[in-house]
């Protein structure tokens, strides 16, 4: 069974804005490096007021994508068929992008993100058991509450 979530602050809260605010800062420039590994900025643009919204977020590479563990509301700013706006490493690339929200596809992409980030299964309470499978029932909790994976897959051109 996986332990509860660690008290974070609300993705509106002043902390958390202030914190995303200084990790955009820190992925534009030239000291990127030792965050770039884990973070990477996906700009939407957001579809009442049609501003660019930046967004910190963790990530793994799995077979030349990008997979993100979000249930956050951001996402609804995706536009079907549109690439959206990545910061990797310090360069600004476009990516296509899908929603894997079905239990099979997300426990095959959870296995990878949580091998790769254990600290975002806390957060979204999702566990690994001890063989290295996802805990199906900590899935599907997960699922229900709205958790997806986006997965990225950046564009070579």
């Amino acid at each position: 069974m996986s332990s509860p979530a660690p008290a974070r602050p609300a993705r509106g809260s002043r902390t958390q804005r202030t914190v995303d605010s200084m990790m955009r800062a820190l992925l534009r420039s030239p000291l990127h490096r030792p965050l770039s590994g884990k973070l990477l900025i996906v700009t939407v643009i957001g579809r009442k007021t049609g501003r660019r919204i930046p967004i910190p977020v963790a990530y793994a590479e799995h077979e030349g994508t990008l997979l993100i563990g979000t249930s956050a509301a951001w996402r609804r700013n995706l536009r079907p068929g549109v690439p959206v706006e990545v910061t990797l490493r310090g360069r600004v690339v476009h990516a296509d992008w899908d929603i894997v929200s079905d239990e099979e596809r997300a426990a095959a992409l959870y296995k990878v993100l949580l091998a790769k980030n254990a600290t975002h299964g806390r957060f979204v309470q999702i566990a690994l058991e001890p063989d290295g499978e996802v805990n199906r029932t900590d899935l599907r909790r997960a699922l229900d509450r709205g958790v997806v994976v986006l997965r990225l897959c950046p564009r070579t051109n």
